[in-house]
């Protein structure tokens, strides 16, 4: 990445060069269309002599927009950078990635960062564990650790990074692909504490992330969310200064998390923690400040001041840093209830009967009910309680034990975990199945899902984000009668999952057709549902899948079976965990509601 400022303007640009989509053709429109170029004395973009499009880092103006909008693809881009924001921590390359500005940890605090993928957060994490020594963007010439620690003079990351210099800060990373550990560790989740117990906290980790039931299993028999609360104890029994926490909400429902939020909190009450996650609820009950990231995904990312975690998220949410008066986003997700959705009842399409599937130690029932046209259904519940194993008899792949799927009813199915099997590009992958041609695809799926940029990469390249948002959109490509879909936001950012509960809704909507939604994300799931589907009972050993009742009804019911009360945001209508014991979660238990708004 490049950037520079035209003259008379406070705008700064990027260009964001994707040198494997720099074909002939791209090249030659590049170098004949810069406007630099026809410009005597000037040069924009040029050929290096190792063959690579490039444009010097102060040449970047808005006219290049000219070079984007002629070429066949999306190999450059030109983008608006917010003016004079920051130092220049970290760059990637000539061309590449940019991260501006730094959060730093605060003792005896929580500090989160919050933002889409791709804009940083992971880089600022390596960055203080020591594993990425900041370049200020020099690639040829990087300075060093005093240079570095100079330009953040006189703020909390200049005083970090003196102690990261001399090594007088230890850390502890957690990190986001929990699903690797069995490939490095063997034995039980016990031993493994053990190992790295330097604290003496291994049986209070064990019962404050809930691992005691499993500390004998062998750790490649555990499941992802298992994995997770492991990884967290196992990182929060070295004895170090600094704990880095990325992304420790994936795998769990919507009770764990909130017990890992609060059992992480007491495990570290002494330490500095920063966390990163995307569930907002979680992030919400564990941050004391919190920092936003925001910027282009791939292209640049810039860290903002320190904020409470309640205005910090709501800011995020509202496209708006009212301190720093920075825009970094053009519209604000919204949590707002829709009555009327809340009302819709449609023709019955899928009649689910009384249903029983038992497994060796295991047995699910399922109550009779009716999915209608144009609905949405979430479906919640802790891990363990068989909601898979219900989606996975909906759609045929298993066979009840007691009780009769109707056959004639075609269900389009999302699995919970996607195959990575598939070794051609993303559109190879969609024209395979379906019809990537017809209207309604290039309406209703190639557009919304924002495919086009993924067109041409190979499936097994892709994050976890783009491999979700890829399996979301080929399940609702296919041709059915109803549309199932297992943690559709599994990896995915807020502004990723918010954008798919409205997705979700619009498509049920104009097809007619009904969509079930197992998630964890309370938000997204209070967001995207007509009516809700709760699963009881006692996970591992029994489930008991509820009728769709109505949403209100049916949170209240699930949130009391985790022992949780929510309250919605009175400014944005997101849901927020109450403190145990507070006031308000006194009152709302005294009222019977588990779930509600505040006045």
């Amino acid at each position: 990445m490049a950037e520079g400022s035209r003259a008379g303007t406070k705008d700064r640009y990027v260009a964001v060069v994707d040198q494997d989509k720099v074909t002939d053709e791209v090249r030659d429109i590049a170098l004949k269309y810069d406007p630099l170029n026809q410009t005597p004395g000037e040069q924009g973009f040029h050929v290096t002599e190792d063959g690579q499009l490039h444009i010097e880092d102060h040449k970047v103006i808005e006219e290049h927009r000219i070079v984007q909008n002629k070429i066949p693809n999306d190999a450059i881009e030109i983008l608006r950078l917010p003016a004079e924001r920051g130092e220049l921590v970290h760059q990637y390359g000539p061309n590449g990635f940019r991260l501006y500005e730094l959060a730093a940890p605060v003792e005896d605090r929580v500090v989160g960062l919050l933002g889409p993928n791709g804009v940083g957060k992971s880089s600022a994490l390596r960055i203080l564990d020591g594993s990425l020594q900041p370049n200020l963007g020099r690639i040829e010439d990087p300075p060093a650790w005093a240079e570095i620690v100079q330009r953040f003079r006189g703020t909390a990351a200049q005083r970090y990074l003196e102690k990261l210099e001399a090594g007088e800060v230890s850390t502890a990373y957690k990190p986001q692909r929990v699903d690797r550990i069995p490939e490095h560790h063997g034995g039980t989740p016990e031993q493994l504490l053990a190992r790295r117990d330097e604290r003496g906290r291994r049986e209070q980790a064990l019962e404050a992330l809930e691992l005691e039931h499993v500390a004998d299993r062998r750790v490649d028999e555990l499941s992802g969310g298992e994995l997770q609360r492991l990884a967290i104890a196992a990182t929060l029994v070295a004895d170090v200064d600094t704990y880095l926490v990325d992304e420790p909400s994936s795998y769990l429902d919507v009770g764990q998390r909130l017990t890992m939020a609060r059992g992480l909190a007491e495990l570290a009450a002494d330490r500095e923690v920063i966390v990163v996650d995307h569930d907002l609820v979680t992030l919400d009950v564990l941050a004391d400040q919190l920092h936003v990231v925001y910027g282009q995904p791939g292209g640049f990312g810039v860290v903002s001041r320190p904020l409470s975690a309640r205005r910090g998220i709501n800011q995020f949410l509202s496209g708006r840093l009212e301190d720093e008066e920075i825009r970094i986003r053009e519209q604000a997700i919204t949590f707002r209830e829709d009555p009327a959705r809340r009302a819709r009842e449609g023709d019955p399409v899928v009649r689910v009967p009384s249903l029983t599937k038992r497994f060796d130690g295991f047995e699910l029932t399922v109550d009779p009910g009716t999915i209608h046209a144009g609905e949405v259904v979430a479906v919640l519940g802790r891990n363990g309680l068989g909601k898979t194993t219900f989606a996975r008899l909906l759609a045929g792949a298993l066979s009840p034990d007691e009780g009769t799927i109707e056959e004639e009813v075609a269900i389009a199915y999302k699995p919970q975990y996607l195959d990575p099997g598939f070794e051609g590009t993303v559109g190879t992958l969609l024209a395979s199945q379906v019809d990537v041609e017809a209207a309604g695809f290039q309406a209703d799926i190639r557009g919304p899902f924002d495919l086009d940029p993924l067109w041409d990469e190979p499936v097994p390249s892709l994050s976890g984000g783009e491999r979700q948002r890829v399996a979301v959109a080929l399940a609702l490509a296919r041709e059915a009668d109803a549309y199932l879909l297992d943690e559709p936001s599994a990896y995915l950012d807020v502004e990723r999952r918010m954008a798919l509960a409205g997705r979700l809704r619009r498509f049920a909507s104009q097809r007619s057709t009904p969509c079930l939604v197992i998630d964890h994300d309370l938000s997204l799931l209070d967001a995207v549902a007509d009516r809700v589907m709760v699963f009881e009972g006692d996970p591992g050993r029994r489930g008991h899948g509820r009728s769709p009742e109505p949403v209100r009804e049916g949170l209240d019911r699930f949130l009391a079976s985790v022992d949780v009360t929510v309250r919605k945001d009175a400014r944005t209508g997101r849901p927020r965990a109450n403190d145990p014991g507070s006031r308000k979660d006194r009152q709302q238990r005294e009222a019977g509601e588990y779930f509600a708004s505040e006045a």
